[in-house]
């Protein structure tokens, strides 16, 4: 298979594997207008889909697992939004 071909292929896949991800937080009602979600979003899109790598202790963490990992420390670190607190 040509390299151009493979390249719109792996264009393709990774685009649809990151808008059946926001697919589904949209339909289990995450708010996105909550800059604590968008900012856990954002960061996990461009480590898992950038290519970021982080090695640790002889260890290698990239793409996915390492979007995975830093989405569940965000999300663990970052302060939730107070109930009062509402964005015009």
């Amino acid at each position: 298979i040509p390299v151009p071909v493979m390249g719109g292929v792996m264009l393709l896949l990774f685009g649809i594997i990151a808008s059946v991800g926001i697919s589904t937080l949209v339909r289990a009602n995450v708010d996105f207008n909550c800059p604590r979600n968008l900012v856990i979003v954002s960061v996990i899109l461009v480590f898992a889909i950038g290519g970021m790598t982080f090695n640790f202790g002889g260890v290698s963490f990239s793409g996915i697992g390492l979007g995975a990992i830093t989405g569940i420390i965000l999300n663990i670190i970052l302060p939730q939004p107070r109930k009062d607190d509402h964005i015009l």
